[in-house]
């Protein structure tokens, strides 16, 4: 279990610096006693050499676009969310002019579906309008803060889920398994392994999600209510809308809980990995100034 961490720590230090000394850090972390506490130590040595192995030739003016860059990614959960918001609210529109009863059933499928492609293109272009340094770390981190302050407005906070305290955790949970799965596909798609890292965001774009959605409902609500066998429907209920009696053995009762946090984390996954998928395909020279 410690090597995975280990090798996602050394990640977080600039190239240079990585391989001139990732080896003996490797050692001196596998052979540590406390090795939770020299990891953590460790990370937080390796992110500000990350920020600052440049400082020498860093101006206002590109401390002022780091900043702007990282409040964009803060406010992408946002941009996405009224995006769902507006197209939920187009669909009840035309369902309730045109009488498409049918499209009331599916409109949060329907809007999930329809706002993957501008999550994709947004993460696509915000990746390509200048590199953001350790983007596999600091864009999840960034976006699951975005979704965090959504959930934690009073009142408003609650689209985001019923209960504040699980929708931090999901949120929490979501941020470190998108890292985790950010550095996979880099790392697959740095070497040229194209097709495995197509597969691999595919089937984490939608298990990633789908597990932080588990985590919501786990936190959220009593095993009595929400049926642990169920668990593996959570997801595909909150982002399409179907509900055959997963909580309360009441239909759609899952939605009154859950809200459209399914729907957020699948498009702020969607946004992620557009991002890792650009950074990681550069050139070397510009991902090491990154």
């Amino acid at each position: 279990m410690r090597a995975p961490l280990v090798r996602a720590v050394l990640a977080l230090y600039p190239a240079p610096v990585r391989e001139r000394y990732g080896d003996e850090i490797a050692e001196l972390l596998h052979a540590s006693p406390t090795p939770g506490r020299d990891l953590a130590d460790t990370a937080w040595c390796a992110l500000r050499d990350r920020l600052t192995h440049r400082s020498e030739t860093t101006t206002m003016a590109q401390a002022r676009t780091a900043a702007w860059t990282v409040l964009r990614l803060i406010a992408t959960p946002a941009v996405l969310g009224l995006l769902v918001l507006g197209l939920i609210s187009t669909m009840i529109v035309l369902a309730n002019q045109r009488n498409w009863h049918w499209l009331g059933d599916y409109m949060y499928a329907a809007a999930t579906v329809l706002a993957v492609a501008p999550a994709w293109l947004l993460g696509r272009w915000m990746a390509r309008v200048r590199p953001i340094p350790a983007a596999v770390f600091a864009v999840p981190a960034a976006v699951g803060s975005g979704v965090a302050a959504i959930a934690v407005v009073p009142g408003f906070g609650q689209v985001m889920g019923e209960v504040t305290a699980a929708s931090l955790i999901a949120i929490v949970s979501w941020a470190a398994g998108a890292a985790l799965l950010g550095y996979a596909l880099r790392g697959l798609l740095g070497n040229g392994r194209t097709v495995a890292g197509r597969l691999v965001g595919v089937v984490g774009g939608v298990l990633l999600p789908a597990a932080a959605t588990a985590v919501y409902v786990l936190a959220a609500l009593p095993a009595e209510r929400a049926p642990r066998r169920f668990a593996p429907l959570w997801w595909v209920s909150g982002v399409s809308g179907w509900d055959p009696g997963l909580v309360d053995d009441a239909y759609r009762q899952l939605e009154d809980v859950i809200k459209l946090l399914p729907q957020m984390l699948t498009l702020c996954t969607v946004f992620v990995l557009a991002v890792v998928a650009v950074t990681a395909t550069r050139p070397r020279t510009v991902a090491q100034s990154a």
